[in-house]
């Protein structure tokens, strides 16, 4: 009853760890996620589950959580082949859609500023 979010329908909670870390919580569970860089043009991204109620895996929020997670990386992997495409011109971001990959730049930036 001390929760902030006591009483409310929450699905998830998503927490991100500058720069490199997701942990997503789910009814059944968390997953890991961390982004490791290899080269300036690949990424090796590691989803790690952790099942804490395994009744809870096929409801709600993260259901089907490794289906989620390979389109997500099929779209990664489309949109950097057209960002390398002769034909792709960069410009300003999405102010609609792109709000967590401007921040994100933004805190990259700051952080390589103090390097």
């Amino acid at each position: 009853m001390d929760s902030i979010d006591y009483g409310k329908n929450i699905a998830a909670y998503y927490f991100w760890v500058f720069p490199n870390m997701m942990f997503n919580f789910y009814p059944w569970g968390f997953s890991l996620n961390i982004i490791e860089p290899l080269t300036p043009s690949k990424t090796k991204v590691r989803f790690i589950s952790f099942v804490y109620d395994e009744s809870k895996l096929n409801q709600g929020a993260g259901t089907g959580l490794g289906s989620v997670e390979a389109e997500d990386e099929e779209v990664v992997q489309q949109v950097q082949k057209g960002v390398r495409s002769r034909f792709y011109q960069h410009g300003r971001y999405s102010v609609n859609r792109e709000q967590g990959t401007h921040h994100f730049h933004r805190l990259v930036a700051e952080w390589m500023k103090d390097e």
